[in-house]
C-alpha cells in the first residue's frame, strides 16, 4: 500500500455494549459489515469520540447532535473507556485513550505522553468522519461545504488560517494601544490646559510678592526652590525612561533568548525530519549565546547609568537639603508672608508637573502616528493573507470540478459570509431605537467592514447613504454609534467575512446547487468530493444511503477503487457493491445478542464471503435464485 497518509490501526474498547471490542483496520478499504442494531455505527462513532472529532452543534443538526451523545452514553456507559492506535503520515505511532466523561489522553510509542492539542492541529492526528445522513447536512450548510473544501488543502491552510489569525490578533493589540493613547493624550491635552491656569496663578502670585515689599533674600530663595524642584524632576524622569529600558531589554529579553533552543522539542527532533530539526536547534542554541554576548553589555551599561542617576539624586538631595533647611528658616522669619509663599509654592510646584505634558503631548503624538502607520501595513497583510486564502480555495475549487468531469462543480465566493459582520452592526444599532434590519442587510452586502470603518472616520454619512442605499438620518446615526464608541470602529478592521463555497451537480442541461437537490442528488453531488484522495482517513457511514445501486457501481466504486491506494477508508455499509466490486483489502463482521456485541470475522474479502452473501446477499440460496431469474430474463 501507498504511503505518506495518516491511518487509523487498531480499536479497543473496554466497558458498555462493545466491551472487549478489538479491531485491527488495514490500509485500503475497511467495510464493517453486520446486521441492524449490531454495533456499527457505534464503531465509528466511538473512534470519533476518541479523536475529538465530535461534530460543531447546529441549528439544524441538533437533534442528531443529541442522538450522537445519547448513543455515546448508552454504549459507553459510565466507566468505559475507548482506545485508538493511530500512525501518523510521517509514520509516528499515537496511543489515544478517553474514557466516558474525559478528555482524550495522548502518548507517543515510548508511552510518553503528547499534548492533546494535537488533535487541533489537523497535522499530526486527522480524521474525516461522516455520520449517517451528515452528507445531506452538508450539502444544506455553507460552513460544511467550506470545511470539506478546506479538507483537501488541509496544511496550507491551516497554516494560512494561523497567519490570519495571528493577524487579526496584531490588529487588536494595535488597536489596544491606539485607544491607550488616545486615552493618554486626551488626559495631557487636558493638563496643558490646566497648565495655562496655573501659570497664571504663578504670575500672579510673584506679582503680589513683588508688591509686598518682601525681602530680596527672600524672593531669591523662592526662586532657587524651584530651581531645586526642577532638578529633582529631571533626575526622576531620566530614572524612569532608564527603567523602561531596562524593562525591555532586561532580564525578560535575557530569559527568551535563553530559551531559544527548548523551541525545538525533543519529539520533533526525534522525527523523521531529526536530521533538519537537530541542525535548527543546534543553530538556535549557538544564537542564544551570541545574543547574550551582545544583549548583556548594554543591560550592563543601563543599569551602571541608572546607578550613576541614583547617586547623583542621593548627592543633589544632599545639597538640596542645606538651602531646604534655609527656606523653611525664611517662611518662619516671614509668618505674614507664609500663605502667599505657600501659595506661589503650590503654583510653582503644579506649574513644574503640568510642564512635562507638553513633551509627553510630542512623544505621544509620535507613537500614536506609529501606531496608526503600523496599523496600515497590518491592514494590507491582514487582506493579502485572507485574498491568498481564496484563491488557495478557488485552486482548489477548480481541480474538484476538474477531476469530476463535469459531474459536480464547486464555485466559491469571496467574502460572502455576512453572519458576523451582521451581527456587529445590530449590537450597534440595537439601542438606537431605529429599524435596522433592512438596512444593515444593504449595508453588509454593499460595503465591507474596512470600507465602513473608513467612512466613519471620515464621517462621510452621505457616501455610506449612497453606496448602500439607506436613508441620511440612519447613515448619519450608525456612524456616530461608531466614532461615539471608537473600540468598536477598530473592531470592525478584524470581522472576518469568509469564502461561500457552492457545491452544484449537473441534472441534465443545467446546474443545480446542493441545497436544492433531491436527498439522492444530494448525496450525488458531496460523495464524490469526499472519496477524493487526502491525508485523512475517511469515515463514513452508510454512504450508499439514497443512492441507487447504477450509480454506486457505475460511479462510485471506480472512484473508491482508485483512491484507496492513496488514502485508507472506513465504511459501514449494507451493500455489498462496497466491500465485493470495491475489493475490500479488510471486511469487519460484527454481531450482537441484544446485551453485547462483538467482531465474528476480521478478515480480507475471501475470508468473510460467507458473512457477506449471509448478511447482504440473504445468503446462497436467495443469490443463486435472483442470478436464475436474471438469467432467464
Amino acid at each position: 500500500m501507498g504511503q505518506g497518509h495518516h491511518k487509523i490501526r487498531r480499536l479497543r474498547v473496554y466497558g458498555g455494549f462493545l466491551d472487549k471490542l478489538d479491531l485491527r483496520l488495514g490500509d485500503g478499504l475497511n467495510c464493517i459489515i453486520g446486521g441492524r442494531g449490531s454495533g456499527k455505527t457505534t464503531v465509528l462513532e466511538f473512534i470519533r469520540y476518541a479523536l475529538d472529532r465530535l461534530p460543531k452543534p447546529t441549528t439544524t443538526g441538533k437533534i442528531a447532535d443529541e442522538r450522537l451523545r445519547s448513543l455515546l452514553g448508552a454504549n459507553l456507559g459510565n466507566t468505559g473507556c475507548v482506545e485508538v492506535e493511530f500512525e501518523s503520515q510521517e509514520g509516528l505511532v499515537y496511543h489515544l485513550r478517553r474514557t466516558a466523561h474525559e478528555a482524550p489522553t495522548i502518548t507517543d510509542e515510548r508511552g510518553k505522553a503528547v499534548d492533546p492539542k494535537v488533535l487541533a492541529s489537523s497535522i499530526l492526528i486527522d480524521a474525516a468522519i461522516f455520520s449517517h445522513n451528515e452528507i445531506e447536512e452538508i450539502a444544506q450548510n455553507p460552513a460544511a461545504q467550506r470545511e470539506l473544501l478546506d479538507r483537501l488543502c488541509s496544511q496550507p491552510l491551516h497554516a494560512l488560517q494561523g497567519r490570519i489569525d495571528q493577524a487579526a490578533g496584531a490588529l487588536r493589540e494595535n488597536g489596544q494601544r491606539l485607544l491607550q493613547l488616545a486615552a493618554r493624550g486626551q488626559s495631557a491635552r487636558q493638563d496643558l490646559v490646566d497648565l495655562s491656569s496655573w501659570e497664571s496663578k504663578l504670575a500672579a502670585a510673584d506679582a503680589a510678592m513683588a508688591d509686598d515689599g518682601l525681602s530680596a533674600g527672600l524672593k531669591s530663595a523662592a526662586a532657587e526652590r524651584s530651581l531645586r524642584e526642577q532638578e529633582s524632576a529631571a533626575l526622576a524622569r531620566a530614572r524612569k525612561t532608564i527603567g523602561k529600558l531596562r524593562d525591555h531589554l532586561g532580564d525578560p529579553t535575557l530569559a527568551m533568548i535563553k530559551g531559544l533552543g527548548a523551541e525545538i522539542p525533543e519529539a520533533v527532533e526525534a522525527g523523521p525530519n531529526g536530521a533538519l530539526f537537530g541542525d535548527l536547534r543546534r543553530e538556535l542554541k549557538r544564537r542564544e549565546t551570541e545574543l547574550e554576548i551582545l544583549l548583556s553589555p548594554v543591560v550592563d551599561r543601563l543599569r551602571d547609568l541608572d546607578g550613576a542617576l541614583a547617586r547623583a539624586s542621593e548627592e543633589v538631595q544632599a545639597r538640596h537639603e542645606p538651602a531646604e533647611a534655609r527656606y523653611r528658616a525664611l517662611m518662619q522669619e516671614a509668618d505674614e508672608h507664609s500663605a502667599r509663599l505657600s501659595a506661589r509654592d503650590e503654583a510653582a510646584a503644579q506649574v513644574l508637573r503640568l510642564s512635562a505634558a507638553k513633551g509627553e503631548l510630542v512623544e505621544l503624538d509620535r507613537a500614536q502616528a506609529a501606531a496608526i502607520g503600523e496599523r496600515r501595513r497590518l491592514l494590507d497583510a491582514y487582506a493579502d493573507l485572507r485574498s491568498e486564502r481564496f484563491a488557495t480555495r478557488s485552486r482548489i475549487a477548480a481541480e474538484i470540478s476538474g477531476r469530476l468531469g463535469g459531474k459536480v462543480r464547486v464555485i466559491v465566493t469571496a467574502d460572502a459570509e455576512h453572519g458576523s459582520y451582521r451581527d456587529f452592526l445590530v449590537g450597534l444599532m440595537k439601542k438606537s431605537g431605529r429599524q435596522y434590519n433592512a438596512p444593515i442587510e444593504r449595508i453588509v452586502t454593499a460595503i465591507a467592514p474596512t470600507a465602513l470603518g473608513e467612512l466613519a472616520d471620515r464621517n462621510d454619512h452621505a457616501a455610506l447613504a449612497a453606496t448602500a442605499d439607506v436613508n441620511a438620518d440612519f447613515a448619519e446615526t450608525l456612524l456616530h454609534q461608531l466614532r461615539e464608541h471608537p473600540e468598536r470602529r477598530l473592531e470592525l478592521d478584524t470581522i472576518d467575512r469568509e469564502d461561500v463555497p457552492r457545491i452544484e451537480l449537473s441534472v441534465g442541461d443545467t446546474w443545480r446547487s446542493a441545497d436544492r437537490l433531491s436527498t439522492g442528488q444530494k448525496s450525488s453531488a458531496i460523495l464524490p468530493i469526499l472519496l477524493l484522495e487526502g491525508e485523512a482517513p475517511l469515515l463514513i457511514d452508510q454512504p450508499e444511503d439514497n443512492l441507487d445501486n447504477s450509480f454506486i457501481s457505475d460511479a462510485v466504486i471506480p472512484q473508491l477503487r482508485e483512491i484507496k491506494r492513496q488514502r485508507q477508508l472506513i465504511a459501514i455499509t449494507h451493500n455489498p457493491n462496497l466491500p465485493v466490486l470495491g475489493d475490500a483489502e479488510r471486511v469487519i463482521v460484527m454481531e450482537a445478542d441484544g446485551r453485547s456485541s462483538r467482531a465474528i470475522a476480521q478478515d480480507d474479502l475471501h475470508g468473510t464471503k460467507e458473512h457477506i452473501l449471509r448478511l447482504m446477499e440473504g445468503g446462497w440460496e436467495a443469490f443463486r435464485l435472483r442470478q436464475e431469474r436474471y438469467e432467464r430474463g
